[in-house]
C-alpha cells in the first residue's frame, strides 16, 4: 500500500540532512559556547543575588549593634570583596551573551543553500503523491498553498480545480472511487530552479488503482506531472499542478503480467468446471451450488431420465434440490466439457469477460458437455447407463462484497444419445477382460511350482495334477497365471455397490479357463493352488467365469461368488482356489478384515540358538491369520489349533524368531548357513506342541540351490522338503514350532548351473518338521 513508498523518499531525506548539517554547523558550535556561559552566567548571578542579601543583612545588624561595630566592619569588607569579584565575572557573561547572540542573529539572517530549497520542494512533491496514495486530505493539503491551482487533463476526474475544489471533489472522488492505490515514479524526477524561491518538479507517475465497486479491475494510470513549488515563509508549498493522465492495461507497465480478462476468464472458467465435476463426482449438492447466487436461476429444457425433471429452479435451495436428485439418481457420473465446431473440432468452453467500473460480467458457453450416468440401485431403470448431451451456458456477475464470481443464470439445452456413440472405443455393456500379465510354467505333479506375476504369488502344491474335461489326470502340464484389465464390470450385486471392481487374475491349465478343469491330487481330490496377493486390507475378490478365453481376452460371464482370504499387513492368502476360473479383485470403502495385532513376548535361546530378533502377533486359530515378519510370510490357515500335550489352545501368540548365524556348523559338505529362524507358540520353542494342520511359510530369500534343515538339541536333524522359485522358498509341512535353517551352496569359479522349480525328496518325521 502507500505506507510502503516512504522507502521512495529515504535518498531524499539523506541528500537534506546532509544539507542540513553543513548549514547548521557554525550555529551548532557557537550555539553550544553561548550555551556554556549562559548556564556559568546564571550560576554566579543566583551567588550575587545570596551575597547581596547576606550585606543587606549585614549593614542592619551593623546599625543595630553599635558596640559590635568593629567586627561588623570587617565582616561587610570581607564581604563586599567578594560582591566585587562577582560582579567583574557577571559583567565578563554578560558581554559574551551580547557578542553570542549577535553572532545567533547573523547566522540567521544567512541565505539558506539553494541545495537545500531544491530538496524540500521535491520532498513536498513526493508527499502529495504518497498522500494520494494513502487515500488521506490531511496527508495532501498541508502542502497546498492557499493559491494552488490543479489541471487535470485525461484520467482520473479530468477539470480545473483551485484549493477548495481539488480538496473536496478531485481527492474526494479519488478516495471514494478506488479502494486499493499503490503508486510508483517510472523515473527519477527532475528539479527546476524557476527563481524567487520558485521550482518546477516533473516526474511520470504510475498509480495502480482498484475500483472500490470492482476490486477485480485492476487499472494503472500513466500520468505526466508538473507541479510548482514556492519557499513562502521558509514552508515549502505546492502552488499549481499539471496532470496529463491515461490509463494502460497492467501488462504494458509490468513485463509478463497477464491480462485482466484472462486472470478473470480463468478464475470463471475455474467455477464452472468445479460444477461440472462436481456433478461427476457426486459431490454433495451444496458443494456443485457453491457459486451461484443466492437469487441464481437454472433453466433446464429437453428429455432426462428418472426422477430429474425439466423446468427452471429459481433460488438457490431449489437448485441445490434438483442437484441432490441428480445424485441421488446416479451412483456414478463421467463428465468432460467443449464446444464443438460446425467443422467438427472439438475446443474449450468459450469465456468472455466484460471487465468496466460497475458493469463486470462474464459469459461460459459449452455447446457439448456430455455426462455418462450409471444409474443408482433402487431407482428407475437400474442398471441402466445414459448419455446425456448438454448445450450448456452460464452468466456470472462479479459480487464485491464476497469477492468472487457469482452464476446468476444457468441454462441446460439437454438431449439423450446412444452411448455408443460416446464410447466406441470403451466397452460400457459387455463385460472384457484383457490380459496385461502372464506367466506359464510347465508342472510336474511330483515337484509342485511357483508363479509370480505382478503381485501376485501362486504355489502350486507338489502331488497336483490336473484333471482335464474328460476325467483323465496329467502330470505334466502347462499351469499360467495371467492378469486382467477389466471393461464393463460393475459391483457384483446390489448388496455389494460398496465394492469397485479394479483388475482380475485367473489360472490356465494348458490355456484354458474353465471350470471344466481342475487341481487335483492322485485320487481327484481338490489340490488348491496356493496364492499371496500383495495388497490391502480393503481388498477381496470374487470368482467369475461362464466367458470364452481366446489368449489375449476373456470376453463374457457373471460374478459366481464371494471368496475368502486371510489377511496379514498388507499381504492377503488364498488356499482354495482349485479350478482356472477368473477371480475380480475388488476394493471396499472400509477394510474387510483385520490383520493380526502385534503383541509383546519374550524369547529366549532355543537349542543353542542366540536370538536376534523376533516379530509376535495375537492369532484366533478359528480365524486363522498372515504373519508378515521381515522377509518370511507365514499364513496360519483358519482352524489351526495348537496341542500342547496338556490342552488345546485356540488363542496363542505366535512369534517368528530370527537366530545368529554366525557360529553355526554346515550341515553338509557345499552348503553354508544363511538364514536361522524358529517357530514360537507363547514363547515356546519346542518340539512339545503340534498344530492341527501345517503353517505355510514363503520366504524371500535367493534360491540357487537352497535346502533347508530342521535343528534340535543335538543338532541338524533331517532335512525338509521345499519349494523353489524365482527369490522363493516355499515350505508346506512344518507343524512344530522349533528351529529351521536355511542354507545356500558355497560359490566357487568353477560352479555354473540354472534354477528350475523343484523339490526335495527327503521324506521328513512324523511330526512334519
Amino acid at each position: 500500500m502507500a505506507d510502503t513508498k516512504i522507502i521512495g523518499f529515504a535518498i531524499i531525506i539523506i541528500v537534506l540532512l546532509v544539507a542540513a548539517a553543513i548549514g547548521f554547523y557554525e550555529y551548532a558550535s557557537v550555539s553550544s559556547k553561548y550555551t556554556g556561559l549562559e548556564s556559568s552566567y546564571s550560576s554566579l548571578s543566583s551567588s550575587y543575588s545570596s551575597l547581596n542579601s547576606s550585606y543587606s543583612s549585614l549593614s542592619a545588624d551593623l546599625k543595630q549593634a553599635q558596640s559590635n561595630a568593629s567586627l561588623y566592619m570587617k565582616l561587610a569588607e570581607s564581604n563586599y570583596s567578594e560582591y566585587q569579584s562577582l560582579l567583574t565575572k557577571y559583567m565578563t557573561l554578560e558581554s559574551m551573551y551580547k557578542e553570542l547572540e549577535q553572532n545567533y542573529s547573523q547566522l540567521l539572517s544567512q541565505k539558506v543553500p539553494e541545495q537545500y530549497k531544491e530538496g524540500s520542494s521535491l520532498d513536498t512533491a513526493y508527499l502529495v503523491w504518497d498522500g494520494i496514495a494513502i487515500e488521506s486530505p490531511n496527508d495532501v493539503t498541508p502542502y497546498l498553498a492557499p493559491n494552488f491551482t490543479a489541471e487535470i487533463k485525461g484520467v482520473p476526474f479530468p477539470g480545473s480545480y483551485n484549493y477548495q475544489t481539488f480538496n473536496s471533489t478531485w481527492l474526494s472522488n479519488f478516495f471514494s472511487e478506488y479502494e486499493t492505490v499503490y503508486f510508483y515514479t517510472t523515473a527519477l524526477p527532475t528539479v527546476t530552479s524557476l527563481g524567487g524561491n520558485t521550482y518546477m518538479i516533473s516526474a511520470v507517475l504510475q498509480y495502480f488503482v482498484a475500483p472500490t465497486d470492482d476490486p477485480i479491475y485492476l487499472q494503472v494510470f500513466n500520468s505526466s506531472v508538473q507541479i510548482t513549488v514556492q519557499i513562502i515563509n521558509g514552508k515549502p508549498l505546492i502552488t499549481s499542478m499539471i496532470w496529463n493522465g491515461n490509463e494502460v492495461p497492467p501488462s504494458a507497465v509490468i513485463s509478463g503480467y497477464p491480462s485482466q480478462h484472462s486472470l478473470q476468464a480463468n478464475q470463471v472458467s475455474s467455477e464452472i468446471l468445479s460444477e461440472i465435476n462436481g456433478l461427476g463426482a457426486e459431490f454433495p449438492n451444496s458443494t456443485i451450488a457453491q457459486y451461484f447466487s443466492p437469487n441464481a436461476q437454472l433453466s433446464i429444457s429437453g428429455p432426462l431420465p428418472g426422477i430429474l425433471k425439466n423446468g427452471t429452479y429459481s433460488g438457490i435451495s431449489n437448485i441445490e434440490h434438483f442437484f441432490s436428485n441428480w445424485d441421488t439418481y446416479f451412483i456414478f457420473v463421467a463428465e468432460y466439457s467443449q464446444n464443438l465446431l460446425p467443422s467438427g473440432v472439438a475446443v474449450p468452453p468459450s469465456i468472455s469477460v466484460t471487465l468496466t467500473p460497475n458493469m463486470t460480467s462474464a459469459m461460459v458457453v459449452a455447446n457439448v458437455t456430455p455426462f455418462i450416468g450409471f444409474v443408482n440401485q433402487g431407482e428407475p431403470g437400474f442398471p441402466a447407463i445414459y448419455d446425456i448431451h448438454v448445450n450448456m451456458v452460464a452468466y456470472l456477475q462479479y459480487n464485491a462484497t464476497v469477492s468472487s464470481w457469482q452464476i446468476t443464470k444457468e441454462t441446460w439445452n439437454v438431449s439423450t444419445i446412444p452411448i455408443i456413440q460416446d464410447t466406441m472405443f470403451y466397452n460400457l455393456n459387455q463385460p472384457i477382460f484383457k490380459v496385461i500379465n502372464e506367466t506359464t510354467v510347465t508342472v510336474n505333479a511330483s515337484q509342485g511350482a511357483v508363479l509370480q506375476a505382478g503381485n501376485i504369488v501362486s504355489i502350486v502344491q507338489p502331488g497336483t495334477y490336473a484333471e482335464l474335461p474328460n476325467g483323465s489326470l496329467e502330470s505334466i502340464y502347462n499351469f499360467s497365471l495371467v492378469v486382467f484389465s477389466v471393461q464393463a464390470v460393475f459391483p457384483p450385486a446390489e448388496d455389494f455397490y460398496n465394492l469397485t471392481p479394479s483388475y482380475a487374475f485367473a489360472f490356465a491349465i494348458n490355456g484354458h479357463i474353465s471350470p471344466l478343469y481342475s487341481m487335483v491330487t492322485a485320487s481327484k481330490l481338490a489340490s488348491p493352488a496356493i496364492t499371496i496377493v500383495y495388497g490391502s486390507d480393503t481388498w477381496t475378490s470374487w470368482t467369475w467365469f461362464g466367458g470364452t478365453f481366446n489368449g489375449t481376452a476373456y470376453i463374457g460371464g457373471s460374478y459366481k461368488f464371494a471368496d475368502n482370504w486371510i489377511y496379514g499387513n498388507n499381504v492377503l492368502v488364498n488356499y482354495q482356489f482349485f479350478k482356472p476360473v477368473l477371480w475380480i479383485f475388488e476394493n471396499s470403502q472400509s477394510p474387510i478384515k483385520a490383520p493380526p495385532s502385534p503383541v509383546n513376548v519374550s524369547v529366549s535361546q532355543a537349542y543353542g540358538l542366540t536370538p536376534v530378533n523376533a516379530y509376535s502377533y495375537e492369532i484366533n486359530g478359528k480365524n486363522g491369520g498372515v504373519i508378515v515378519a521381515g522377509n518370511i510370510i507365514t499364513v496360519i490357515k483358519p482352524g489351526t489349533f495348537i496341542m500342547t500335550g496338556a490342552q488345546n489352545l485356540t488363542m496363542y501368540n505366535f512369534s517368528v524368531v530370527y537366530y545368529a548365524t554366525s557360529n553355526l556348523p554346515s550341515p553338509t559338505t557345499g552348503q553354508e548357513p544363511f538364514l536361522a529362524f524358529a517357530y514360537a507358540i507363547n514363547g515356546n520353542v519346542t518340539f512339545s506342541y503340534t498344530a492341527s494342520q501345517p503353517f505355510i511359510t514363503i520366504i524371500t530369500t535367493p534360491d540357487h540351490g537352497a535346502q533347508m534343515w530342521t535343528w534340535g538339541a543335538k543338532g541338524y536333524l533331517f532335512k525338509d522338503p521345499i519349494v523353489l522359485g524365482n527369490g522363493i522358498v516355499i515350505n508346506l509341512t512344518f507343524i512344530k514350532p522349533v528351529p529351521w535353517i536355511l542354507t545356500l551352496p558355497e560359490i566357487t569359479s568353477t560352479t555354473t548351473s540354472t534354477t528350475t522349480s523343484s523339490t526335495s525328496t527327503t521324506s521328513s518325521s512324523y511330526w512334519g518338521a
